[in-house]
């Protein structure tokens, strides 16, 4: 076929129905291997009866238009970013879960007991479904609504802080004082603040905090001065407590990883630090918390160089008043036919157990 002067102003829908046969066929075969596809594996599997000469030509059409590429070392092709997009976008054919696999899910949420367990045993079944890395990550706390204050008294001297967020998250501290509080004031003083605070964000109560108690007598500010001189105990994240990660070892058993094929020590380097550190994991997912339902982001839509290898399907789930996000990562010739409706699943599931819990 002629080629056109600009090839990155060619849209999709210019390929023909063989090209786009021959670049499905390519897709799914590197999914399966990860080893680059020849014309002559094309012409034995494909009904299509061109002869191999023509399917050089085909591919090396769709090599031109930027849909596949070929290593050096290889007369091979492999996808790129674009023709992997393509066939996410418009050749992929999900293959649901089958009746073993969602039983299984219902029965794992539903023995699990708190929300902290819903979120664990999720991770957990969306890493062994997928059979890649799952990355979990829970709402922010200052965008959490204030559900409930308890105070307690551990001792003569020390009392027990829980606060509560509708999101299910807890957090609790533990105070000295310095003289004995009766178990009622303490009960009083959780109501008082339950009454003003109640309903209103994490950062909301952080704002209004200090001024919500200046009419309480000295006593009682000096027990709760804790809110205002450490608001990480109660209004602001740690990585640890934010990020669930299930299934590390996944990953490491693809191909890619065992044959090193196209990936760089810093590739490698990366995806050690997103196990290792959640900070990063967190900023990898900042992109698909703004995405609306499924996401699927595909190499260099990741927009970070380390991760170019690598894709992230996400959708969100439901937690309270608030929503998290949900994900798999794995390397881009991940079989996203499969993997997209689990990590779909499994979110709808999620959300349904903590809906109860």
């Amino acid at each position: 076929m002629p080629r056109p002067k600009n090839r990155e102003a060619l849209g999709v829908d210019l390929l023909t129905d063989r090209q786009r046969e021959i670049l499905r066929l390519i897709v799914q075969q590197y999914v399966l291997t990860a080893n680059p596809v020849g014309s002559r594996y094309i012409s034995r599997i494909s009904a299509l009866g061109l002869s191999d000469a023509t399917l050089r030509n085909v591919m090396a059409d769709l090599e031109y238009l930027g849909f596949i590429d070929h290593p050096h070392t290889s007369a091979g092709r492999m996808p790129t970013d674009k023709g992997y997009r393509l066939y996410v976008d418009n050749m992929m054919t999900a293959r649901h879960l089958t009746d073993v696999e969602r039983n299984a899910v219902a029965q794992s949420l539903g023995s699990a007991i708190t929300p902290d367990a819903v979120i664990r045993e999720s991770a957990t079944l969306l890493a062994k479904l997928s059979k890649q890395l799952s990355l979990l990550l829970l709402p922010a706390m200052d965008e959490s609504v204030l559900e409930k204050v308890e105070i307690m008294p551990l001792s003569s001297n020390r009392i027990l802080i829980i606060v509560a967020a509708s999101s299910g998250r807890i957090r609790t501290v533990t105070l000295e004082t310095d003289t004995t509080i009766e178990r009622s004031r303490l009960d009083e003083l959780a109501a008082i603040l339950n009454s003003r605070l109640a309903g209103k964000s994490f950062r909301e109560v952080r704002n209004i905090f200090f001024e919500s108690i200046k009419d309480l007598p000295d006593e009682d500010k000096s027990i709760l001065r804790v809110f205002i001189n450490s608001p990480e105990k109660f209004f602001e994240d740690t990585g640890t407590e934010r990020v669930k990660l299930s299934g590390a070892g996944n990953i490491f058993t693809q191909p890619e990883f065992q044959k090193k094929t196209n990936y760089t020590d810093i590739e490698f380097q990366s995806i050690i630090e997103l196990i290792e550190n959640e900070e990063v994991v967190i900023h990898v997912l900042e992109g698909s918390e703004k995405q609306n339902g499924l996401s699927i982001r595909i190499g260099s839509e990741l927009e970070d160089e380390r991760m170019s290898n690598y894709s992230i399907i996400s959708t969100k789930y439901r937690i309270g008043d608030q929503h998290g996000t949900i994900a798999v990562i794995g390397p881009k010739r991940m079989d996203y036919g499969r993997v997209t409706p689990i990590v779909e699943y499994i979110a709808k599931a999620m959300s349904s157990a903590l809906s109860t819990k």
